[in-house]
């Protein structure tokens, strides 16, 4: 353990004062604050939309939009949107100054509009204006005849039918959920990103000679741990100081509602982030000593990757059903766990027994994996020239 340890601290000096590491964690930390607070500085001037008018009841849907928008500006302290309006005597004026882009909508008679293309997002001018048409058809309505306006409004207004969920309180497991989605997010960057650093250093020492100094004093299996434990450390170190710089921006602009956290998804979070991340460094870290050049490094990583993208989409299923049959055979299986297991204890769908079976497992896998590993490690990091195969450096690795 000393000399796992000394391996350790080696990569920690060397890689953490790197000037790479230094660059990258500042750049990482200005780009991510850059996209939070970039829009936030640019979006505090109201929008300004041109619509054009032709014929009549063209106003009251206009005045709705307004009266929409001041509410929703309302409600985000923010300034609402202008909406000027340019009449017209004609349709085809109105179409005339469509085309060159002075206009982005001609409201027609209060029941039709025009635009210059549709595109592949959609209008969203379009969008607020039938939401505003729907809703001064309401108040003729209401002017009209009010009590059957009246119940249009509530039925329109209110869901009919009441939803219970066998787990618990919607709200409290949706917003669980989200919090275990976005750690999910999390490890699969993590895992792609720094489970590369660990292939690429094993890959450049093994390239330089250094392991043949290091194996002189060292076992293979210390080593790897001390590499795959540096290199972990530095990079959720770097990953951990990201967070909490975009959650502080977060925080002070308000640029989204992040939801309450609850501690116990949190701490489940943060255990599977730990185990998800050990098992996938331990094979980046014996996948990099099968080449001997970084070019080579990439193709030797790719079953890894291809894990990794596995139990990632396996937990878009595991969010609509928790409690399915591949949802059970994932939590068992470590490749797939670290995905699974948050997302099913954030919506009330594990037990404490399957939970803590999952975690015993995962760990044995760990176990199992460095031991594993350290042996291909051990058959690799020796033999130069080219790729080596994972049977040929099995059993080398004695």
């Amino acid at each position: 353990m000393t000399n796992l340890w000394l391996v350790t601290r080696r990569e920690l000096r060397e890689r953490g004062r790197s000037k790479g590491f230094i660059i990258s964690s500042v750049l990482t930390v200005a780009i991510l604050l850059g996209i939070i607070l970039i829009p936030q500085a640019l979006g505090g001037d109201a929008a300004t939309f041109e619509i054009g008018a032709v014929g009549e009841g063209n106003e009251q849907i206009v005045e709705a939009a307004r009266q929409f928008e001041a509410g929703l500006a309302a409600d985000e302290e923010t300034e609402p949107d202008i909406f000027e309006v340019t009449e017209f005597s004609t349709a085809q004026e109105g179409e005339d100054f469509l085309r060159r882009g002075d206009i982005e909508v001609l409201l027609i008679d209060g029941s039709s509009a025009v635009i210059a293309q549709q595109g592949f997002g959609g209008n969203e001018l379009v969008e607020r204006l039938q939401r505003a048409a729907g809703a001064s058809r309401l108040q003729a309505l209401m002017a009209e005849n009010e009590q059957v306006a009246s119940e249009v409004v509530e039925v329109l207004s209110n869901d009919p039918l009441e939803v219970r969920s066998l787990s618990g309180p919607g709200s409290d497991n949706a917003e669980s959920s989200v919090i275990a989605y976005a750690g999910l997010v999390l490890l699969y960057i993590a895992i792609l990103t720094y489970g590369n650093t660990v292939l690429t250093g094993v890959t450049e020492e093994k390239n330089n000679r250094v392991v043949e100094v290091l194996l002189a004093t060292l076992q293979p299996w210390q080593m790897l741990g001390g590499k795959v434990l540096g290199i972990g450390i530095l990079g959720l170190a770097q990953f951990a100081l990201t967070m909490a710089a975009a959650f502080a921006a977060i925080r002070i602009t308000g640029a989204v509602s992040l939801p309450a956290f609850d501690l116990e998804t949190v701490g489940v979070l943060v255990l599977w982030f730990l185990i998800g991340f050990a098992i996938y460094a331990a094979l980046y870290a014996a996948a990099g000593s099968l080449t001997s050049r970084t070019e080579d490094a990439q193709s030797a990583a790719l079953p890894m990757t291809m894990l990794a993208v596995v139990g990632f989409f396996v937990s878009f299923s595991v969010l609509d059903d928790p409690a399915s049959l591949v949802a059970r055979i994932t939590t068992f299986i470590p490749f797939t766990a670290a995905f699974v297991v948050p997302i099913r204890n954030s919506l009330g769908a594990i037990s404490w027994a399957e939970h803590a079976l999952a975690v015993v497992v995962a760990v044995g896998a760990i176990v199992l994996l460095v031991l594993l590993a350290a042996r291909i490690y051990a058959g690799g990091l020796l033999r130069f020239g080219g790729r080596v195969r994972i049977k040929e450096a099995w059993r080398t690795g004695d």
